[in-house]
């Protein structure tokens, strides 16, 4: 099946020296909360955290990966754990969850969901050598302001991120921009409305930066993608030992993994050794 992608557009505002990136990730966000059976306020929250991480990855310099991560520490809260892993072109993720009662919860930040005491996680791999790997904690019920709090004082960059529907957009301060020049363009983001960010393109809203000099520098093409396939899914099955397949097998004898990312299944007999490729698993 095709995938349908969502447009990631990278831009500059050179009369304040800072650079951006603004996504409408509404494919994304479809097909992720198709996926994984999300809906109301955990589907928003989970498209947050996968449109932060292509957000984070577009201003990685040279980077090829970017992980978020957030994990509630408290084991009560019904959301223990979302994470969304983004390559170029590509992102996926899970949500993983507590069995608790939600239904009061209805709209709610992510405090109510995960906690206040939720840490945040990110691995930015360069291609090169170790990846960077960073964990902060924060206490807000916006995901803007993790990641936010995250860029100060791990990156130690200056940035305001606006995560609002299937809308992403992040200025950066780059070198030589001032306190005068990142009030203003501080100033120019805040006008933009809820409305826009909404409805409007990303050509449309970045209309709305050229009092700052607004110049669109590249776009990039994403779509929600696992990089998971049957054959891969075998190889960890039969690499497991015979005493582990034994415990896992049913009474046919057969194994079934399924991906945490996007829910394929496969199935292997450990009496036949043979696959059953491209089963897909339902969502309980």
């Amino acid at each position: 099946m095709v995938k349908v992608k969502d447009e990631l557009v990278r831009f500059l505002l050179p009369d304040v020296k800072v650079r951006g990136a603004i996504i409408r990730g509404s494919n994304i966000v479809q097909e992720a909360t198709r996926i994984h059976g999300l809906e109301g306020a955990p589907a928003e929250l989970f498209g947050h955290t996968l449109l932060a991480s292509i957000i984070l990855l577009s201003i990685s310099k040279g980077g090829v990966r970017q992980v978020l991560q957030l994990d509630a520490k408290d084991e009560h809260a019904p959301i223990q754990r979302m994470q969304a892993e983004c390559r170029s072109g590509a992102v996926r993720g899970y949500v993983q969850w507590q069995e608790v009662a939600v239904q009061s919860l209805a709209g709610k930040g992510i405090t109510a969901w995960m906690g206040k005491d939720m840490l945040l996680s990110t691995v930015r791999d360069l291609g090169v050598g170790q990846p960077y790997v960073s964990t902060i904690q924060h206490e807000s019920d916006w995901v803007a302001e993790h990641i936010m709090h995250y860029l100060a004082q791990s990156v130690q960059v200056e940035a305001d991120v606006v995560l609002h529907g299937d809308a992403a957009l992040m200025i950066e301060a780059m070198p030589g921009c001032d306190d005068d020049s990142w009030f203003k363009a501080v100033e120019a983001l805040a006008k933009v409305s809820n409305q826009s960010l909404e409805s409007d393109t990303p050509d449309e809203i970045l209309k709305q930066f050229d009092d700052v000099g607004c110049q669109i520098v590249g776009r990039d093409a994403y779509s929600y993608q696992c990089s998971c396939s049957a054959e891969s899914m075998k190889q960890v099955l039969v690499s497991m030992p015979q005493e582990t397949l034994d415990e896992l097998a049913d009474e046919q004898g057969d194994v079934t993994l399924s991906c945490q990312y996007c829910k394929r299944t496969s199935q292997v007999n450990i009496k036949e050794n043979s696959v059953n490729k491209g089963k897909e698993s339902k969502l309980s």
